[in-house]
């Protein structure tokens, strides 16, 4: 009886372990997935609005992006990125450690 509930425990760490391990290459495609879209996010300069005196505020425009409004794009797409990847590696840490 031992011998078969030893087989099926097995079975199910191995099914486990493929399990967690599609999850860890699919979220790891996310990941790669996210962090070319922060590679590549631009935001689109606008003139900023005049104040009393008819001057324009500061901006930083490069290539007619806004750099700071990009920048911060790009850590919101950097934040998520770098969370999927974490979720990954979790995921193919924990399928090394079960046994085959």
């Amino acid at each position: 009886m031992s011998g078969d509930r030893e087989t099926f425990r097995l079975r199910n760490m191995a099914h486990w372990k493929i399990v967690l391990n599609w999850i860890a290459a699919s979220v790891a495609v996310i990941a790669a997935l996210l962090w070319f879209r922060s590679a590549t996010v631009k935001i689109p300069a606008n003139p900023p609005p005049r104040d009393e005196n008819g001057m324009f505020a500061a901006q930083i425009t490069v290539n007619d992006s806004d750099f700071i409004a990009t920048a911060v794009q790009q850590t919101r797409w950097n934040k998520w990125a770098a969370l999927a990847a974490a979720i990954a590696a979790a995921c193919q840490a924990v399928a090394l450690m079960l046994p085959t």
